[in-house]
Order: structure tokens, then C-alpha cells, then sequence
């Protein structure tokens, strides 16, 4: 026997995208894109500012200390005056510096001192700005003009320590990326939020479509959101069209069966009035197409009015199924325990013909009684049937139960519609078990799951 046919179902693993989680991907990447470039385009900008800002500064101070260059007149020497500049000019390393050369001049502000600085002279007109580290740690921003005074070129280099700036700008950057990411995080709580809102639409709107399982009427759509309304249509569409191809092709049938049996009776008669060397094959031909239309007539009273794509309702489907074994049957008793039977999610059509069949087997090959179970848990549903007949042998079970492998549905004991049985269990990712009953008769077993 097959060994993989007794271990325990498992339900395949569904890889299945989460429009959620997919929009809250998409918005952190968002998020993080549109903070991380804002971050750089705050930080380029405060740092724009702050060099401009001491850029005019430098500017400012320069005019002055140009209009206090003076030459001396007692000693000739150019020297630029204590009332020229500001004070933070006379502070040792105050990070506010200036420095004039000239042909074999140099004057340094006091703050300075002997700082050893060399900058490149400038002609007339030009201008410099550069940035550099400077003494005890600071960084220099540095603007040069070159100019004349009474014919004599000069270039003026003027310094200020930007670092109390860059601070203030890291400060900035700090809290400004403490604003984004707390922006940030609200919205994503936002969207959650206003997803989960959403989707209780989805809800319904799967409530209303699952109702076509249950009711022949269209549901009212009145309330499903104008985006899904078109998706809840199509689906009731589809399913209505399957209902009539499922239906005209079962009458078809029917009526094809019906139309054929007195035709094939004629023959039958000429077949059995007249002798010919042929007349035994003949006669196995005629009786294998009757055989098959009276297969397809059981399977048409089983499942009775077609009904595709609805749950099976196992207290009302199967009564009126089991009446109708019962009038084929008259002689077995036929005993349903429903107890803890429920609504399956299969397609109610299948149901019935999986049942019907193997009551049908049983009933047939059955000595008086036959008995069926059905329990459904969270996860599975046990349908069982068993029969008081002569059962199988060992080696036909083991065949049977081979995937792959049918038996002869005409075979005694075999039952009718068994690889019916089997292509819709295996339809389901269901099992199927078989075996002999003590002291007589055959269990059958099938476990198909409920998600």
C-alpha cells in the first residue's frame, strides 16, 4: 500500500502577495528616500546660509580694516589703527582674524599672534574664499580681496572660526531629523490605520461574494465600494454563466441517455433474434453502452438540480440524496449520522456525486444495512461509509489505492463511479482509505481539508 496515503494531510502553502504589506514597503522606501534627500538638501542649505551669512560678515569687517590702513607719517609704515577694527580682532585665537601683505609688509591682528599662516597675494580686484582647519582646532572660512591703497597693492585676508556655526547646523540637522522620522512614523500608523478602515470593505464585499455560494438571488452590492463593485459582478457573471454550461450539459446528457435506450433495446432484440458469428461481441458492446447510460442516468438523480460554485449544506443537501438511494435501494437500510456535520467549502455538486457514488457502492454490493458519518472539525472533514457486503480482496485495495491506478468499476465488489471518486478527492488535496470491515464488509474513508 501506498505509504504516502497514510500520512496526515497537509495543506499546500499558498505563496499570497499582502496588498498591505506591500503599501507599507512602499511607503517606508518612500519615507526614507524623500527624508534622507530632504536631510541633505536642510543640511546644504543651512550650510549655504551660515557661509554666506559670515561671507557678508568678512565683507563688512574688511571695508573697515581697509579704511583703517593708514601710513604712518613719522615712520612711513603702513599700520592699520586700534579704532579700525573691533575688539574680537585683539583676543588671542577669538576666531575673528585678519592679515594685510604687501611688498615687505605683513600686519597681523593681534588675535593672530604668531600663528604661522601664509595665504597667496591677489592682484587688484580679486577676490578668494576657501575653507580650511585653522589654529586650536577651529575651521576657517577665509575671504581674500586684492587692492590698492596710494598706489601700493595689498592683499587682505580676513578669517573667522565657523565652527560655532557647523555646531548650531549639526543641532538643527539633529532636530530637523528627529521631526522627519517622528513625520515619518506617524504617517505609517496612518496608513495603517486608514488601510485597516479600508479593508473591513474588502470584508463585506467577500461576505456578498461568498453569499452566492449559498443563494440562487443575486446579493445586493448596494453597499460594496464603487472600486470593487465591478470585481463583485464579474464573479457573480462567471458563476451564473458556469451554472447554465454545468446545467445544459447534464441535461444534454440526461436527455442523450434517455433518447438512446430504446434504440439500443431494438438492437439488443434484433441482436438476440438473430445468430450470427459475431453475436457475443456484440452483445458485450450493447452492454457496455448501457452499462454507461445508466452511469450517467444514477449520477444525474444523485446530484439532482445543478447548482456550481455553492458550499455544501450537509443537513439539507444529503437528506433528499439518501431519499433517493433509499427508492433505488429498497432492501438496505440506509442509517446518516449528521451529528457533527456542518457546511462544507467544497462545491455542493461535487459533494453529491462523491457521496452519492459511494453510497451508491455501498448500497449495491451491500448485504442489508449501510452506514454513513460525517464530522467536520476546524481544519478537516471526515466523510465515512460502511456496508455489510462481501468486501474486496487485499490485492485490489493495495491496486486501487495506487496514484494513478483505477479499478473495474464493473468488477464485483468495485462499486460504480470509485475513479470519479478519486479524481475529486484528489481535486481537493483530499485522501482517500479503504479497507475491509470485520467480520465482513468495506470502510471507506475520505479526509479532505477545509482551507
Amino acid at each position: 500500500m501506498n505509504s504516502d496515503l497514510n500520512k496526515p494531510f497537509k495543506a499546500p502553502a499558498m505563496a499570497r502577495m499582502s496588498i498591505r504589506r506591500q503599501l507599507s514597503r512602499s511607503l517606508i522606501v518612500a519615507l526614507c528616500l524623500t527624508m534622507g534627500a530632504l536631510l541633505m538638501v536642510v543640511n546644504w542649505g543651512i550650510g549655504q546660509i551660515s557661509h554666506e551669512y559670515i561671507l557678508s560678515r568678512l565683507k563688512h569687517d574688511a571695508e573697515s580694516i581697509i579704511a583703517a590702513l593708514q601710513l604712518q607719517p613719522d615712520n612711513q609704515t603702513w599700520d592699520v589703527g586700534p579704532r579700525g577694527t573691533s575688539t574680537v580682532y585683539q583676543r588671542a585665537l577669538s576666531g575673528h582674524y585678519y592679515m594685510i601683505t604687501g611688498p615687505d609688509i605683513e600686519i597681523r591682528s593681534r588675535s593672530l599672534w604668531d600663528y604661522p599662516a601664509q595665504f597667496a597675494t591677489l592682484a587688484k580686484g580679486e577676490e578668494n574664499s576657501f575653507e580650511m582647519p585653522g589654529a586650536d582646532g577651529q575651521h576657517w572660512l577665509v575671504w581674500q580681496l586684492g587692492f590698492n591703497k596710494n598706489d601700493t597693492p595689498f592683499t587682505l585676508t580676513i578669517i573667522e572660526d565657523s565652527s560655532p556655526l557647523d555646531a548650531l547646523k549639526w543641532r538643527y540637522s539633529f532636530w530637523a531629523l528627529l521631526v522627519l522620522a517622528g513625520g515619518a512614523i506617524s504617517l505609517f500608523f496612518m496608513q495603517q490605520w486608514i488601510l485597516t478602515r479600508n479593508f473591513r470593505y474588502l470584508d463585506s464585499v467577500r461576505e456578498k461574494i461568498q453569499s452566492f455560494r449559498y443563494a440562487e438571488d443575486k446579493p445586493d452590492l448596494s453597499s460594496v465600494p464603487q472600486e470593487l463593485a465591478p470585481l463583485a459582478d464579474d464573479i457573480d457573471q462567471l458563476l451564473q454563466q458556469l451554472k447554465q454550461r454545468v446545467s445544459r450539459t447534464r441535461n444534454s446528457l440526461g436527455n442523450l441517455a434517455h433518447e438512446i435506450k430504446r434504440p439500443l433495446q431494438r438492437l439488443q432484440q434484433l441482436q438476440d433474434e438473430s445468430v450470427t458469428e459475431f453475436g457475443a461481441d456484440i452483445k458485450a458492446l450493447l452492454d457496455d453502452i448501457q452499462w454507461l447510460i445508466q452511469r450517467e442516468l444514477k449520477r444525474a438523480r444523485i446530484v439532482g438540480v445543478s447548482s456550481p460554485g455553492r458550499q455544501t449544506n450537509l443537513a439539507v443537501d444529503l437528506p433528499p440524496l439518501i431519499n433517493i438511494l433509499s427508492k433505488l435501494y429498497p432492501a438496505i437500510r440506509i442509517e446518516a449520522d449528521l451529528s457533527a456535520a456542518g457546511t462544507l467549502p467544497q462545491d455542493r455538486d461535487d459533494m453529491l456525486e462523491l457521496i452519492g457514488n459511494l453510497l451508491d457502492n455501498a448500497c449495491k454490493y451491500g448485504l442489508s444495512e449501510v452506514y454513513l458519518t460525517v464530522k467536520v472539525t476546524d481544519e478537516l472533514a471526515v466523510i465515512r461509509v460502511l456496508d455489510d457486503g462481501k468486501g474486496l480482496p487485499q490485492e485490489s485495495i493495495e491496486h486501487l489505492l495506487q496514484r494513478g491506478q483505477r479499478l473495474d468499476e464493473r468488477q464485483e465488489g468495485a462499486g460504480l463511479g470509485l475513479s470519479i471518486c478519486n479524481d475529486i478527492i484528489e481535486s481537493y488535496q483530499g485522501r482517500l482509505t479503504l479497507e475491509n470491515r470485520e467480520p465482513h464488509g468495506i470502510r471507506v474513508t475520505i479526509e479532505l481539508p477545509l482551507r
